[in-house]
């Protein structure tokens, strides 16, 4: 099969870094898909890239490794990392949610029922990704089952497969990707993540390049906020992140039951904008203030217990008190 990446571009113009120097630009340059394909990842203009995760990513995009392993909490932004770098090279992404009751058989693919009443083959998002040229996305990859692993040991390093329904063999394209995601890939924390595996060696020798993911900083964070939810005010917007902040802090010291995402924070933000409506600068911050506790409870905090809840709202208070922003929350 004849490779299909025509054209290369530089870091900086495609994931929204200031522009590098003319004598750097050449060794960032990462290639592109002449797509566009249906299994192209929507692009999110308000996905904020970060430059150490863009530098491990080339050696993935560009073929020096075929495997990359994301680890990190929940909300980090694993899965949306790979997502949006393949839909600004417009790669083709087949992605696997995994859990336990995931069969090795549905990521190779299926004799099924055609159109015309006979029978023919259905290729499965592994295969589908081999064939075409694709990213095969593996999105919380230590929920499979050990026996489901433990055939990925050889996909994992292949260039070719054989399809033992056909006898089809098929070869790898070159642009071939395999990605993985996972919480508490390295056993840490696995207690917050009920019905985790823990890969075994052979599995995680397969990925000889990784990044462990973790929350993107208050700046990133409230650059983000304010791409998603136009209206929220900037002094609110900052709120909200220094709260994550301090929620994450406080969950991984123990002191808290579960971190903010980034999810919820982008959540509660457009809440908020709802309960301002049309409203403009000092007007604007005194509604959303106004409607934090609100926002937080339909958000966040309806899934906590009452003796929880409390904790964390005094410590929102403080947060807010610091910011010397109008928000009550007790």
């Amino acid at each position: 099969m004849t490779q299909i990446t025509q054209a290369f571009a530089c870091a900086d113009d495609l994931f929204g870094f200031p522009r590098f120097p003319d004598n750097v630009r050449e060794a960032s340059r990462f290639p592109m898909k002449n797509g566009p394909s249906l299994f192209v990842p929507d692009r999110d203009d308000a996905y904020v890239f970060r430059k150490d995760h863009v530098r491990i990513i080339q050696f993935w995009a560009v073929g020096a490794e075929k495997n990359i392993l994301l680890q990190g909490e929940t909300g980090t932004g694993k899965t949306s990392l790979i997502e949006q770098v393949a839909a600004r090279l417009q790669w083709p992404t087949f992605t696997v949610g995994c859990h336990g009751g995931l069969e090795f058989q549905e990521l190779i693919g299926r004799v099924t029922l055609q159109p015309d009443g006979s029978t023919g083959w259905a290729d499965g998002p592994l295969i589908a990704a081999m064939r075409n040229g694709g990213i095969f996305l593996l999105d919380e990859m230590n929920f499979l089952k050990p026996e489901v692993a433990g055939g990925l040991n050889t996909v994992l390093q292949a260039t070719s497969y054989t399809v033992p329904e056909t006898g089809e063999t098929v070869w790898a394209h070159p642009d071939f990707r395999i990605a993985a995601t996972g919480n508490a890939v390295d056993g840490v924390g696995k207690g917050a993540y009920r019905g985790t595996q823990t890969p075994n060696i052979a599995l995680l020798s397969r990925f000889s390049l990784g990044i462990r993911v973790s929350y993107m900083s208050i700046q990133d964070e409230q650059k983000m906020i304010e791409a998603k939810a136009g209206g929220i005010a900037p002094s609110v917007s900052a709120y909200l992140c220094e709260l994550a902040d301090m929620v994450r802090k406080s969950h991984a010291e123990g002191a808290l039951k579960a971190p903010m995402s980034p999810r919820e924070t982008i959540s509660c933000a457009r809440r908020l904008t709802a309960y301002s409506g049309n409203l403009t600068g000092d007007d604007a911050v005194q509604a959303q203030c106004n409607s934090m506790a609100n926002a937080l409870e339909m958000t966040f905090l309806f899934r906590w217990a009452p003796e929880e809840r409390q904790e964390f709202l005094r410590a929102a208070t403080s947060v807010a008190k610091r910011l010397a922003l109008p928000i009550v929350l007790e």
